[in-house]
């Protein structure tokens, strides 16, 4: 049987001609697409984590030390302007505080913890760059903290967590001063002081350490030592933070 193979031939011609003039697109090295895209992206969202020293300040206790805390959250960086060099920088954290103190007795507390949920909302200025392009930028901005939960411990005696829920004012407001510098492949290192302007002493710890008929063991404050002090005096929360940012 013999086939007749110009039909076949013919159209393999006009395939070849027809992709012939079909130029392929010339795609940009895969490194500049990621500069092209980075120099477009005009916000950045990111995870962060946080260790913190932190200690009251105030005169309603004597014998305050540094305590260890730590944190997580998230972040959004906007840029306002195209060199990025002016932005908008907010936060949304979990971060654990608060203080610790000397040693009295072996009934005295060593440690106050608080917990906050913390809004900060600051200007990014960039004050310096690198031939890398990871540009250091001052933060310069205000704090908004929500406390949830705190607890009291005496552990010198071994006692661990006796109290919680303590009485302190539940909001918190700091201003908030630091640096940031990127480090590359998208990360950044963060370092922030915060020193709050609100005075979260109440004189509910007076209170309870007077009361001879507490509703609970929780509320019965005459157990702990050094005794506390009454609604006049004033405790601050400082904070001096560093973050990794990513």
């Amino acid at each position: 049987m013999r086939y007749n193979i110009k039909p076949i031939l013919l159209s393999l011609f006009m395939l070849q001609i027809m992709t012939g003039f079909a130029q392929p697109e010339v795609e940009a090295p895969l490194q500049q697409q990621n500069i092209d895209t980075e120099e477009q992206t005009k916000t950045k969202l990111g995870v962060k984590f946080t260790l913190g020293n932190h200690i009251f300040v105030g005169n309603a206790f004597d014998n305050e030390k540094v305590a260890f805390g730590f944190g997580a959250g998230v972040y959004n960086i906007v840029h306002l302007n195209k060199p990025k060099t002016i932005n908008l920088h907010w936060e949304l954290n979990c971060n654990f505080k608060g203080s610790k103190f000397g040693k009295l007795n072996d009934t005295s507390y060593s440690k106050i913890s608080l917990a906050y949920m913390e809004l900060p909302v600051m200007a990014s200025f960039q004050i310096l760059n690198t031939k890398k392009k990871q540009p250091m930028h001052l933060l310069v901005g205000i704090q908004t903290g929500l406390l949830f939960r705190s607890s009291i411990n005496k552990s010198y005696g071994k006692f661990g967590e006796v109290k919680t829920n303590l009485p302190f004012k539940r909001f918190d407001f700091s201003p908030v001063l630091g640096v940031r510098k990127e480090i590359g492949s998208g990360m950044s290192l963060q370092l922030a002081a915060k020193v709050s302007v609100q005075n979260i002493w109440t004189n509910t710890f007076y209170e309870r350490s007077v009361d001879q008929n507490p509703a609970n063991s929780n509320v019965d404050y005459r157990d702990l030592t050094p005794a506390f002090r009454d609604g006049t005096h004033q405790v601050k929360n400082y904070s001096l933070e560093l973050s990794f940012m990513f």
